[in-house]
């Protein structure tokens, strides 16, 4: 950490409060008054920590009202009394993490030895905060029935209004979660012990949003909150979920846990039984141990937990270990130059007056003028000579292993090929919490947490081919969380905390072949890319066949290290409840992770199509029906490629925030909360100012002050870029100013209307996480500390044209002077007018409570977003319809030489109404459930892949507009139940209660669990080829009349999803009319289930055997269907989610 942030760091620690430090803490609060109701001032209350027996001493004022913030989650005995008064004592007192809970006390005349006892419930109505959200607790935590990993984050969803991430979120794997329409990447705010927890590595390389997951046996308690939340929290546009560590008490308390789950009793796959594939093995051991212990009673308390996690995976049993699917590769005959299976009928007549056969493949060195028209002459019978073959072309797809499903004849062969291959992973985590009362006025805390993953997967494709994606592959993660906290009395009206924490992410993923040099082995001459870890083929882009070679931004190691330096002040003065706060980041995120380290070749069916985009007879363009890319392979025929040089990136920024908030309770009915945020994020910088900023509006290259400010551009860049103007040392590392105007003001009421019924309203305005959240292109990567020639066809020569930079072929390979070509280069910028996430929220909820500790809580929930991160080409393609082949997508641009531009800007927006309810029960005579539905619908006019809704790019590049449409996660219905029930039937119970011990070891003692999830499927775009021109996204036609999103005639199957005849060819010279987001994939119906048996082996000791199945019914959760309009499948269902079949697992658990 250097000078100025920690200097920084201890000047706003002096005169402010923490924005973090209560968030994890709670406040009680009450009225002392006598048996007539008026006001006992002077009273002296006492509140107790039962499990530890630390006492707060407090007197009330004037108004007979106390007030203690700053506690512990737990269960409180608050006592008071006054001379001439009987003690009042109200015992459990549920606190948790930051609730206002009111203990009020009466007080009897009588004696001061006497004393009257109240056991007081948890409280069910929400009196004193309007937020929205769901509370777990310990036994939630770790009885329900948890599937994978037991990651914690997936019990957020039992939350009304919250979503799981859509299929593709980089988070969604680690339990990633909408709430109330807003994504998930980067807009929710991970708490552990109230401190921040969040990810900030330039994407969700390590899967989840948060640096370290504690296992659920130490989670003491989760708080979800989605809206109406007060100033402390911020930073986070979606929701906040909070988790806190468990805390040692008087008493040693423990748990020893075994968990095993294999292949032996699990489902398999949908998709593998349909292709008669067995599944695969697996194995997962979970296991570790947790205790809390006093080191001094009364005073000073630890608590550890350490896990461990192995598993052994074959065919993807569960996401990104292992692979296991169907992959699209050439047949043998292919790999032989034999292309004849894909031959159909005649579509049409070339300018010679021969047939046009669809699955033609061309000669593309005959490409000539006929009578004003290109013609190609066709490989006769379909078959490529070998003297035509690209010699290293040929060498890498005589590597592909055979297919072994079945072929299809007419058309290319899709799905022809399943593998399944192996994945280890190993993960080991502990956690470690000490808390100290060092006087009545004076206490600390301090905690530790740790988590390392390693995970070794093996590529689809055997040797050189690879085909690992990006998200699956060799990989190491080392997370760590530490905080010190110190709170201090300074009068019973004024408390404060200080806290400095500090986390910690390192990931690295590597290639399958990091060190081999496959330029050579293959034959790929010219330019070799090849070094320390960045072994391997580039990666081939092929259209519809599945890629191979080694995955671009491979080898990658990222970093985040955040210190949070933290102070927090509570004032309570008579009916008021103030808390100031604020709070300093210093974050840095360095990396190395380079675009295209080891190259990508990209092939299409151009290379090898007829050279004609009219319209053929099946209304489609000639060349989307003719040629191949895995010919085109083969003949060395590149469309386009990239390739980047290396660079390290020390990326950082700053985050402050402030807060005040007032919670005043107006009337004994009303209580008011008023709060005001302000954050400050700074702009993403580079510790030397080695990163740079092209302005599209002025043309304008800015390289910032510094040492570096004069590296010197590429040779060409004057003569390619002649209007480009570049500016050296005229900004700061920060190239753009920072966004000062996030005020957010947040403001409540609840009402108690009447005993049992609360009405509570509540805004507020939010801000987002920091700007490289979620994948957002970083300004190191670009020239001229970074360079990425882009080797698609220039401006000028034509679709059909040979590409003029790879001359050579595949044998010939990169220039020798790559970096040196008159090619558009890695041009990134962010939009001089950046402004952060902005969110206004408000909800309107009616509480009421029902008879058996229940509650049932329905609120209007919406919300209004805007200032959005989006990633526009300011320099993108215009649309353009036309049959002139010679015109491409750099010769339409407005500056043809620059190419496409990696843009950061802030003008995504969106909409969210719904409406949510929530049924809750809390634990008693056996029996507890948390049940909620969410009805709601989100647009948007960006994604979560940052890249437009569902990623498939808005109509109009120059419209931004046209991608409104339902957002890529709106999911319109969700329901989810969960319970725990143990069985009334034992020793002790209301049935068989004077059973024998023996009998009671056998029947009693039964619990069982459950969760229930149904929620509709996301939304997907349907996608077309076939369009005349140059479109920035191509869609189908809609049929009048009939609408895709509907069933078919014969009803809805996996075989038949959705009304395929509902879409057509898009018409001639254009680009489609389909919009946006037209269809839903299929819902989502699991019911999780889990069945506990106790052994009790003396008073405080059991054994607790557990049988748990996750989808217990096995019912399918398939995957989005083939939304591609050409396809052979399409509107065909061919997969389901990765691990959701059926998975049975067993375990033992000693607690005592």
């Amino acid at each position: 950490m250097d000078l100025q942030f920690f200097r920084t760091g201890l000047l706003v620690c002096t005169f402010a409060a923490c924005v973090f430090a209560q968030r994890d803490l709670g406040t009680i609060l009450g009225s002392v008054t006598d048996a007539s109701g008026a006001a006992v001032s002077g009273a002296k209350v006492t509140i107790t920590e039962d499990a530890t027996g630390v006492a707060y001493n407090l007197e009330t004022d004037t108004t007979g009202n106390y007030i203690r913030p700053l506690l512990k989650p737990g269960t409180y005995t608050v006592e008071g009394e006054a001379v001439g008064f009987k003690k009042a004592i109200q015992r459990n007192v549920l606190l948790t993490a930051g609730d206002r809970i009111v203990a009020n006390l009466n007080l009897q005349v009588g004696e001061i030895t006497q004393q009257v006892e109240v056991s007081a419930e948890a409280p069910l109505l929400q009196t004193e905060s309007t937020a929205l959200g769901a509370d777990l607790g310990t036994r939630s935590l770790s009885e329900l029935p948890l599937g994978g990993q037991r990651t914690f984050t997936f019990l957020a969803r039992l939350s009304p209004g919250v979503i799981p991430a859509e299929p593709g979120a980089r988070d969604a794997v680690g339990g990633g979660f909408s709430a109330n329409g807003v994504r998930s990447n980067g807009q929710n705010n991970f708490l552990l012990n109230g401190v921040d927890n969040n990810v900030n590595v330039i994407d969700f390389l390590n899967q989840t949003a948060y640096v370290v997951g504690p296992s659920v046996e130490a989670i003491g308690e989760m708080r979800v909150l989605t809206n109406g939340y007060n100033a402390e929290y911020g930073r986070g546009a979606g929701g906040v979920l909070n988790v806190n560590l468990k805390s040692g008490t008087n008493d040693l308390h423990g748990t020893l846990w075994e968990i095993l789950q294999n292949d032996k009793l699990d489902a398999n796959r949908w998709e593998f039984n349909k292709a008669g594939k067995p599944r695969g093995p697996f194995k997962q051991n979970q296991f570790g141990g947790a205790a809390g212990a006093p080191i001094i009673k009364n005073r000073f308390f630890i608590f550890g937990d350490y896990q461990g996690t192995r598993i052994a995976s074959t065919g993807g049993s569960i996401q990104n270990l292992g692979y296991g699917g169907f992959y699209t590769i050439p047949t043998q005959a292919m790999v032989n130059g034999d292309f004849s299976s894909l031959l159909g009928p005649q579509i049409g007549t070339d300018a010679l007056g021969r047939p046009i056969l669809q699955g033609q493949i061309y000669d593309p060195t005959s490409t000539r003028t006929v009578n004003g028209q290109l013609v190609r002459d066709p490989f006769p019978g379909n078959i490529i000579p070998s003297n035509k073959f690209d010699p290293a072309a040929a060498k890498m797809m005589s590597l592909f292993p055979a297919t072994n499903q079945p072929i299809r004849t007419g058309k290319y062969p899709q799905n022809d090929y399943f593998t399944s291959t192996a994945g280890h992973q190993t993960t080991d985590q502990a956690d470690v919490r000490a808390d100290y009362r060092i006087s009545d006025k004076d206490s600390v805390f301090g905690s530790l947490s740790w988590s390392n993953l390693d995970k070794l997967n093996v590529p689809p494709f055997p040797g050189l081919l690879d085909g690992s994606p990006f998200n699956a592959v060799t990989e190491a993660d080392l997370g760590r969380n530490a905080q010190l906290s110190y709170t201090r009395v300074w009068s019973p009206a004024i408390i404060s905390e200080t806290r400095i924490g500090f986390s910690r992410l390192v990931t690295s993923r590597v290639g399958a072949n990091p060190n081999v040099d496959a330029f050579k082995a293959v034959g790929i001459g010219g330019y070799d890319p090849t070094g320390p870890l960045n072994g391997g083929l580039p990666q081939f882009g092929m259209g519809r066949y599945s890629q191979i070679g080694a995955n671009d931004w491979l080898p990658s190691k990222e970093y985040s290290n955040v210190w949070d330096f933290i102070q927090n002040v509570a004032i309570s003065k008579r009916a008021h409840a103030f808390k100031f706060g604020a709070e300093y980041r210093p974050i840095k995120f360095p990396f190395f992770q380079v675009p295209y380290p080891h190259g990508e070749m990209n092939f299409g069916q151009n290379e090898t199509a007829y050279p004609s985009i009219a319209k053929d007879s099946n209304k489609n363009a000639f060349n989307a029906d003719t040629g191949d890319e895995m010919a085109s392979l083969l003949l060395g025929q590149i469309g386009g490629g990239r390739i980047s040089t290396t660079n390290f990136i020390s990326s950082e920024k700053l985050g402050y925030a402030f807060y005040g908030q007032d919670d005043w309770k107006v009337t004994p009915k009303l209580t008011v909360n008023l709060g005001l945020r302000y954050e400050l994020f700074s702009p993403i910088s580079e510790k030397f100012a080695r990163q740079s900023n092209f302005v599209f509006d002025n043309l304008t290259l800015y390289i910032p002050r510094g040492k570096d400010q004069n590296t010197p551009l590429p040779p060409n860049f004057a003569t390619a870029f002649p209007n480009v103007r570049v500016s050296r040392g005229e900004v700061s590392k920060y190239l753009i100013s920072w966004d000062k105007k996030d005020f957010g003001p947040r403001i409540g009421l609840a009402y108690n209307a009447r005993q049992n019924t609360v009405l509570r309203v509540g805004y507020g305005v939010f801000y987002g996480g920091e700007e490289n959240q979620g994948g957002n292109p970083n300004r190191g990567e670009s020239v001229p500390f970074n360079e990425s020639p882009n080797l698609d066809r220039p401006a000028g020569v034509g679709s059909f044209d040979p590409n003029p930079f790879f001359t050579g072929g595949v044998s010939g390979g990169y220039p020798v002077n790559v970096f040196d070509l008159p090619a558009p280069v890695s041009f990134r910028g962010v939009a001089t007018d950046f402004r952060n996430s902005l969110v206004h929220k408000w909800n309107f909820a009616i509480q009421q409570q029902l008879p058996w500790q229940m509650a049932l809580e329905v609120a209007y929930v919406g919300n209004h977003q805007s200032h959005q991160l989006f990633q526009p080409d300011p320099n993108a393609c215009p649309n353009l319809g036309t049959t002139d082949s010679k015109i491409n997508c750099n010769k339409l641009r407005p500056f043809p030489g620059i190419g496409g531009i990696s843009g950061t800007a802030s003008f995504g927006y969106g909409n969210y109404h719904g409406m949510t309810s929530k049924l809750e029960k809390r634990f008693s005579r056996g029996l507890e459930f948390l049940t909620s539905y969410t009805y709601g619908h989100a647009l948007a006019n960006t994604g979560t892949t940052l890249s437009g809704s569902s990623g498939f790019g808005i109509p109009n590049p120059r419209n931004y507009v046209s991608g409104y449409s339902s957002a890529a996660w709106d999911v319109r219905h969700n329901f989810t139940s969960a319970f725990l029930c143990e069985v009334p039937f034992g020793r002790g119970k209301a049935h068989g209660g004077s059973m024998s011990r023996a009998l009671d070891s056998i029947a009693g003692n039964w619990q069982m669990n459950g969760i229930l999830t149904l929620h509709t499927g996301f939304p997907f775009t349907i996608r077309s080829n076939g369009c005349q021109g140059v479109w920035n996204a191509c869609r189908p036609d809609l049929v009048p009349g009939k609408n895709p999103s509907n069933a078919p005639s014969g009803g809805r199957s996996p075989d038949h999803w959705f009304d395929v005849t509902a879409v057509a060819p898009p018409a001639p010279l254009s680009g489609g009319n389909l919009g946006l987001q037209s269809n839903y994939a299929p819902p989502a119906r699991t019911l999780d289930f889990s069945i506990f048996k106790d052994f009790p082996i003396a008073e405080r000791w059991k054994l607790q055997f557990r049988a748990e199945s996750f989808n217990l019914a096995n019912t399918p959760q398939y995957g989005t269907p083939d939304r591609n309009r050409q396809d052979s499948n399409f509107g065909q269902v061919t997969d389901t989610v990765s691990g959701s079949e059926r998975h049975i697992q067993f375990a033992l658990r000693l607690q005592f």
